[in-house]
């Protein structure tokens, strides 16, 4: 009687012991895989089961999540494509979204996303067999999986660093880590890193160095305005015109005057039509400041 006690003790121990939590971890209680997103992936052929079990291993080895019936927490897959690659050696190819909805400390709703890519060759002798393929297209879900799962868990660890990890990882040699770390910054809305955003202007990845625009334009420092100014010489004419509208966002008279420039001056069509709705923009913005300044003055005479 005695070891069968001990037996059970065990064994419930050993439940409480699978079902903690990994420190600080996000337990998720639901993954979503929409039967109409797989339909428009015909090619990945996997049952949604074993895409379920795929994704819960890919979470859980980040060790920032954990799937537990019942938690609040879900995670939603969407397949952007899975594709067949031929050259030399056929491969399969899948992108995906692995989007986040967590509550935040503050009991609001968050939403965070993170993409993933894999790929993954087929057998040399697979010919036109069908379960080579589809292994083939298991191989680079998973791959996939892994890669946004990290993703999704890198951006949980940027919202709980410090202002001096976040810039420390602006010069991590991994691109993702350096855009999570400025989408973090962004959030906080600190002026004391806009010198270290100015420099992410610099990027080698056009993706970071456009989240840095966005990053300064929500802090709303016009230090960014002359560096932003001297990023429209060396950038595409796609890329310019988000620049110029990120000017226009934070105004005064060095980006109006640059605008006004290239509204005139700009050999690109595209540049010059963007500046001239850049400039519009930015002198409306202009306009309502100076009207809101103006009523109060006048409500203190009245």
């Amino acid at each position: 009687m005695l070891r069968l006690e001990v037996r059970l003790l065990a064994v419930c121990a050993a439940a409480v012991c699978c079902n903690r939590l990994p420190p600080g971890a996000v337990a998720v209680g639901s993954l979503v895989i929409s039967d109409a997103n797989l339909a428009r992936v015909p090619e990945l052929a996997i049952p949604p089961q074993q895409i379920r079990r795929e994704m819960t291993a890919a979470l859980e080895r980040t060790r920032h999540f954990a799937v537990r019936e019942g938690a609040s927490a879900r995670v939603r897959l969407d397949v952007e494509s899975a594709r067949r690659l031929t050259g030399e050696r056929e491969s399969a190819d899948v992108q995906l979204v692995l989007e986040l909805s967590a509550a935040s400390p503050e009991g609001e709703l968050e939403r965070t996303v993170a993409e993933g890519s894999g790929r993954a060759t087929t057998a040399p002798d697979a010919g036109a067999d069908a379960e080579a393929r589809i292994a083939a297209f298991d191989a680079a879900l998973q791959v996939a999986l892994e890669d946004a799962a990290r993703g999704l868990a890198w951006q949980l660890e940027s919202r709980r660093k410090t202002d001096d990890e976040l810039v420390r990882d602006l010069a991590d040699p991994d691109p993702r880590v350096r855009d999570y770390a400025v989408r973090s910054l962004a959030d906080r809305r600190s002026p004391a890193v806009v010198p270290q955003l100015i420099a992410r202007l610099e990027d080698d990845n056009p993706a970071v160095a456009l989240r840095a625009v966005g990053a300064l334009v929500a802090i709303g420092d016009r230090r960014a305005v002359e560096p932003l100014i001297e990023m429209t010489h060396k950038r595409p004419p796609q890329l310019v015109a988000q620049v110029l509208y990120a000017l226009a966002s934070l105004g005064g008279p060095t980006a109006e005057a640059f605008l006004y420039t290239l509204e005139s001056g700009a050999t690109d069509d595209e540049v010059r039509h963007a500046a001239t709705e850049a400039l519009t923009e930015l002198r409306r913005k202009r306009d309502d400041a100076s009207a809101n300044d103006v009523r109060p003055t006048r409500s203190r005479q009245q």
